[in-house]
């Protein structure tokens, strides 16, 4: 089964001071098929927000094009393949958004869910809060 790669794995991935980045490349370490890690537009998107975001990351902060560098070495290695989303994605999106209590924010989160769910891929994240949806495969990578 492929895993489709939280934004807070990738970028730990991506960046060696990230406090959890050992952690990361630790799990890495045990994967060893082909194209069994994916890796989707949004996590792209968060990592390069977040590494070139100097309120976030203060002196650990890298230029866009370290970013863009690290993003092509990952690539190199067979264990990672872009993906596309599924085709039911935005089905599965409004029933985890719409099951929301009220005052409950339909974050980001509800969307990696769906995709996992839509795309039948099981989600590696550090994140323990992705339990509570249902029926989400989802491996939580601890220290």
């Amino acid at each position: 089964m492929a895993y489709l790669a939280d934004a807070n794995v990738l970028i730990a991935l991506l960046h060696a001071r990230h406090a959890l980045s050992g952690r990361a490349v630790a799990w890495l370490q045990s994967q060893d098929e082909p194209a069994s890690i994916l890796l989707c537009r949004v996590a792209q998107m968060a990592a390069l927000r977040v590494l070139t975001n100097p309120a976030w990351l203060k002196e650990d902060v890298l230029p866009a094009a370290a970013v863009w560098d690290a993003w092509d070495l990952l690539l190199t290695d067979d264990r990672f393949a872009q993906v596309r989303e599924p085709t039911h994605l935005d089905e599965e999106w409004r029933l985890l958004t719409r099951a929301l209590p009220v005052g409950r924010c339909a974050e980001t989160d509800t969307w990696f869910a769906a995709f996992a769910l839509a795309g039948g891929h099981r989600l590696v994240t550090f994140d323990r809060g992705f339990r509570r949806f249902a029926g989400l495969d989802v491996e939580i990578v601890e220290g």
